[in-house]
């Protein structure tokens, strides 16, 4: 009997240092993750609803993403990278179509970690959704388009069919000043009240894939706001090849180069390049105005362990093109 009381207590003693073993192992999911819930509100159908769960890699690891699964078949998944290295991050979006439900909906994900520890982690997203409006098309998309054509409009029509006939939308907002909107005024058919919204991007949009949201409010006091989301993919007119640059694992002190191309349909000049961090050199070696040109990074190790990231600036003589930016990193160790 004592013998076996014995090994009781030993089997107590193991099982709580592993938990706290446990706990540490997965430290770096919390800091990766810390936001892993989010409610829409309440929205129009038909809207398609979209946000982005941001992935911060603070750890010293690698964290790679094996898989996701959806929980619905009303939501899509963009992952931006399944490879995160240390100091990086990316975004999970969620898209969700409203088209077929009404009332509360909830969806989300569930996010398949292969390292530093093999996990799976829900993302749960919720909503409620109203049947008496309606949105057609479900978003504001501008679709792709290069920043040298003119700048893009769409239409999208709020459509409500509840029992409200002064319903009206009173005023318009946006996330940010690259967004314009404008709405026309309300019209009655056959008991529905048909309210049309433009929007316009604003020249000052950045490069890359563009995401806003513009809220209408209206005079209903039950549900004041209406969001709609906002896509565009804006392609600049200066491609960067790779688009980032990965040198591994480096030792501290030693020095790598790798070689960036910078493109445009027309030949052009390169005005400025600049680093956001010392330890990250740039040179142009094309002499003259060029279609390609070829940019020489070099890297000398900081003397300190760790992940290390820095940003290339790429300034051009191109009329209203903004500067282009590579993003580059390395894991500095023995």
């Amino acid at each position: 009997m004592r013998w076996m009381m014995l090994n009781g207590c030993c089997l107590i003693i193991l099982a709580g240092s592993g938990a706290g073993a446990f706990g540490q192992e997965f430290d770096w999911l919390a800091s990766a993750l810390p936001e892993r819930a989010h409610d829409f509100g309440t929205v129009a159908r038909g809207s398609q609803l979209r946000y982005s769960f941001p992935l911060v890699n603070r750890s010293d690891q690698e964290i790679r993403i094996n898989n996701w699964r959806a929980k619905c078949g009303c939501t899509n998944v963009n992952v931006g990278a399944k490879v995160i290295p240390p100091g990086t991050q990316t975004t999970i979006e969620v898209t969700v179509d409203t088209t077929k439900f009404s009332g509360p909906k909830p969806s989300g994900l569930t996010l398949i970690f292969e390292r530093p520890t093999f996990v799976e982690v829900d993302l749960n997203t919720s909503c409620y959704i109203r049947s008496d409006i309606v949105t057609n098309p479900g978003l504001v998309d501008f679709g792709i388009f290069r920043r040298t054509d003119k700048m893009p409009s769409a239409t999208l029509t709020v459509t409500y069919a509840g029992g409200r006939p002064d319903w009206d939308v009173v005023k318009m907002k946006t996330r940010s000043a690259n967004v314009v909107a404008k709405g026309e005024p309300v019209r009655t058919v056959d008991g529905q009240v048909n309210f049309t919204l433009t929007a316009t991007l604003d020249p000052s949009v950045p490069n890359g894939y563009f995401k806003d949201e513009i809220t209408l409010i209206t005079n209903d006091e039950t549900t004041p706001a209406i969001p709609i989301a906002v896509v565009a993919n804006i392609q600049s007119a200066v491609a960067l090849t790779p688009s980032i640059v990965n040198f591994g694992q480096v030792r501290p002190g030693e020095s790598v180069s790798k070689t960036v191309l910078v493109r445009s349909s027309e030949a052009f000049s390169i005005t400025n390049l600049s680093t956001s961090q010392d330890e990250l050199k740039s040179a142009d070696q094309t002499t003259g105005a060029k279609p390609v040109h070829q940019v020489k990074l070099t890297l000398k190790a900081p003397t300190q362990a760790g992940p290390f990231h820095s940003t290339l600036t790429v300034k051009t003589d191109i009329p209203d093109e903004p500067a282009a930016v590579l993003k580059t990193f390395a894991t500095v160790g023995p």
